[in-house]
């Protein structure tokens, strides 16, 4: 595989170069309108299929409608504003590298994102030679390195928040000692999957693991491979949970990506008592969020989903983090601002960390509220780590 992306990062380059000097190359790319510039944002999230129905279009609003909330910014006395350009990358490897193609040479953007992990390791061998700050989505903390100075992750990092809820598990739930997990076939859910090994290695506790290939609808053979090892907790989407209730499970359930989908499926009342361990759009935590996902979905007709939520807050860090350095095209002063900032978002200022396990940090930090479902679209919160205490309990776990 990674010979597989080092090859796909020199025919991009190579078109870049191409097609770039004929082009006239990149800079600010920027369109000028009564005295405000456009800098342009590649987006790469999926647009078809069921990930592009669960979590790109969704996405996409939300990145269109915080960037028309942001509106004009002033970066050095200059006035600016995002022209966001959206493309498929179909939540692969070949997505990514085509859609990073796209971006550079068709559309000569001057930042990107790129959401999923195999999108965002198609792109940034090819965003670090051009110098581009990369924002990705679905990675986890050990992708960033020091020789990856313009990779960051805006949106929260799975991986980050499952040691401060197994934290909360061990405390409050002393009877839990074997960790059962479900999770998508992909880098992203191995992530998860990788994660809650360590964790569970840390506090004692067994762990088996169970992956299943994303669009799958038939759970009763992992239901089953899950319930013959008789977990005390269940990590995972609340189908295979449903049928585990129908086989007799009385344990603990909890997920770190929850939308209204799953117990409107199989019905709220089956669902309370769910766990929910990663910063959601859901409750009032947070006043601005719950102002925020009114305005989205009486606007789009749509649930804002956590990714999409994420999505429209990556806007306030990479505007916060121009606004601070002062620069919108010195990559190496953004990328150092926001290696040391903390920048205004929906949920109180954010800064980026976990340096001490991956020698560069760049991984956002999120609080961690500890909620439970309690009824129909009612949660109740159960504990809030605060970003220091989630990042204090990742590095001890991770190191």
């Amino acid at each position: 595989m990674k010979k597989w992306l080092s090859l796909a990062a020199v025919v991009v380059l190579c078109l870049v170069l191409v097609i770039g000097i004929a082009c006239g190359g990149g800079g600010e790319g920027e369109e000028e309108e009564a005295g405000v510039t456009e800098l342009k944002w590649g987006i790469g999230i999926p647009l078809t299929g069921a990930a592009g129905a669960a979590v790109g279009v969704p996405a996409k609003y939300a990145f269109s409608m915080t960037a028309e909330k942001v509106g004009n910014f002033t970066v050095d006395g200059k006035q600016y504003r995002w022209k966001l350009i959206f493309e498929d990358n179909l939540f692969t490897v070949a997505g990514g590298t085509s859609s990073t193609s796209k971006f550079i040479y068709e559309h000569n953007v001057d930042f990107m994102h790129q959401a999923g992990m195999d999108p965002g390791m198609a792109a940034v061998s090819v965003t670090e030679e051009l110098g581009m700050i990369l924002d990705t989505a679905g990675a986890n903390y050990d992708v960033f390195r020091p020789d990856r100075p313009y990779f960051f992750q805006s949106s929260a990092t799975w991986a980050l928040h499952v040691p401060a809820f197994l934290d909360w598990v061990t405390t409050e739930h002393p009877e839990v000692h074997r960790v059962a997990y479900n999770g998508s076939e992909d880098l992203t859910g191995k992530a998860v999957g990788d994660a809650i090994e360590a964790a569970c290695d840390y506090f004692g506790l067994e762990y088996d693991p169970y992956y299943s290939p994303i669009g799958t609808t038939e759970y009763m053979p992992v239901t089953t491979k899950i319930m013959a090892n008789e977990p005390d907790l269940f990590v995972g989407g609340t189908n295979v949970y449903d049928l585990m209730v129908a086989m007799g499970y009385e344990g603990l359930a909890a997920t770190h990506y929850w939308t209204d989908a799953g117990p409107e499926q199989v019905g709220w009342d089956r669902c309370e008592g769910y766990i929910i361990f990663l910063p959601h759009p859901i409750g009032t935590i947070w006043p601005e969020v719950t102002a925020f996902r009114a305005e989205y979905e009486d606007r789009y007709g749509l649930e804002l989903t956590p990714a999409a939520w994420w999505a429209g807050n990556v806007i306030y860090f990479l505007t916060g983090a121009l606004e601070a350095a002062g620069t919108v095209t010195d990559m190496e002063k953004i990328a150092a601002t926001m290696e040391t900032e903390k920048f205004d978002t929906m949920i109180g200022p954010i800064g980026y960390g976990l340096e001490e396990i991956n020698g560069i940090g760049h991984v956002s930090i999120y609080p961690t509220p500890i909620l439970q479902v309690v009824g129909e679209m009612e949660y109740e919160l159960l504990k809030m780590y605060t970003p220091e205490e989630t990042e204090a309990i990742a590095v001890e776990v991770f190191k």
